[in-house]
């Protein structure tokens, strides 16, 4: 883990589609954050499979869990790759039993964009474009272009190994931030009858057959996706995994 100094903090929230609507932020105020520590990667095979083994971790709903393992266990070649199809209960068991947590939205993003709240973990050198395509009246597309693809996985449907990008890390020593892995946060919210879970940081996995798939690759480090929450086999997929934070 490595250290998230205390600072200041505005924190703004971009999003994409309007199917259910996103929470309404609207107080700029300046916020003092504390310190706490933060996982540098997302969490790996090789950790959920250690944490699987000594909590003896069997999930309630077990549909899609872990269905990328052979035989129980991660394959050898993915044991560095951050772990995927968990659920937001499998996410928390793993936090709780180390005395860590998720973070909130805002403990993600305060540090990943630093009390500079820099747009970009790394320093973007050429201005980004954004082309807008809308597709219905609550959904539009928005494809990101000016990024050096050696900064992180701009969405080649590969799952890499943490760490496969260390041009991209943030001033404060966090890696594989964006274009990894969507990220699960501490925060759901209720719409309607809807709950959902806000997601963070995109991941390597960009639709280009579809537009009814949530439109990846890296995203800004403001930019907030929700994972409607069905079941916790519906949650469990390939792209989404999940970093923890502890506090002092």
């Amino acid at each position: 883990m490595v250290q998230i100094p205390a600072g200041k903090f505005v924190f703004k929230q971009t999003h994409g589609d309007n199917f259910i609507p996103y929470p309404q932020f609207t107080d700029t105020s300046i916020i003092e954050m504390p310190n706490y520590w933060m996982d540098q990667s997302p969490v790996t095979n090789e950790q959920f499979y250690e944490f699987v083994k000594t909590a003896n971790y069997w999930p309630t709903d077990t549909v899609n869990y872990l269905k990328h393992w052979i035989g129980g266990k991660p394959a050898k070649e993915d044991l560095r790759k951050p772990v995927v199809n968990i659920s937001y209960e499998d996410a928390n068991a793993y936090a709780v039993f180390y005395s860590k947590t998720l973070p909130t939205e805002m403990e993600w993003q305060y540090a990943a964009q630093t009390s500079n709240l820099n747009e970009w973990p790394w320093k973007q050198e050429v201005p980004v474009t954004r082309a807008y395509e809308e597709i219905t009246n609550t959904l539009s597309v928005i494809k990101i272009q000016g990024i050096d693809s050696t900064y992180a996985n701009l969405g080649n449907g590969k799952l890499d190994t943490v760490g496969t990008y260390p041009r991209g890390i943030n001033p404060n020593g966090l890696l594989d931030l964006v274009g990894s892995v969507w990220q699960l946060t501490k925060d759901k919210y209720q719409s309607g009858s809807y709950e959902y879970i806000i997601m963070k940081g995109g991941s390597y996995f960009k639709p280009s057959g579809s537009w009814w798939y949530v439109q990846a690759g890296p995203r800004e480090l403001t930019y907030a996706q929700y994972l409607l929450r069905v079941s916790q086999g519906f949650e469990r997929n390939a792209t989404v995994g999940f970093r923890c934070i502890a506090k002092q």
